[in-house]
């Protein structure tokens, strides 16, 4: 059973006055951090999860042509193939251009003469 004395300190010290009279409630603002984490992490998983499906399937299908490679004449049987993939139907996926880029660089630093200058 809680004495008045134990109240008022309790009172006392989350809502203070040097604050002009608003209260902090610390659980709020523990609540918001972990949710942050959480989408943080989520965010993190989908991204990872995204570049391994482009490190397997690096090519999507043309958004021109939809994976056709070639359009229809409206008169007759005559084709045209599509300018944007030349033909293929396929596209190279942003996932992939990230992967490659990566590892250009990644090689280049590796590669460097500068570095290991050994006369």
């Amino acid at each position: 059973m809680p004495t008045t004395a134990a109240t008022t300190l309790l009172t006392a010290a989350t809502h203070s006055s040097y604050l002009g009279g608003a209260s902090v409630d610390l659980t709020a603002t523990a609540h918001s951090v972990a949710q942050a984490a959480t989408v943080a992490l989520i965010v993190t998983g989908v991204a990872a999860f995204y570049l391994l499906a482009c490190a397997v399937w690096p090519f999507g299908k043309c958004r021109r042509c939809k994976g056709v490679g070639k359009f229809k004449s409206p008169f007759g049987n005559a084709f045209r193939h599509c300018g944007r993939c030349d033909g293929s139907g396929l596209r190279v996926r942003f996932g992939r251009k990230v992967i490659s880029y990566y590892r250009r660089t990644h090689s280049a630093a590796s590669n460097s003469t500068s570095k290991g200058d050994k006369r």
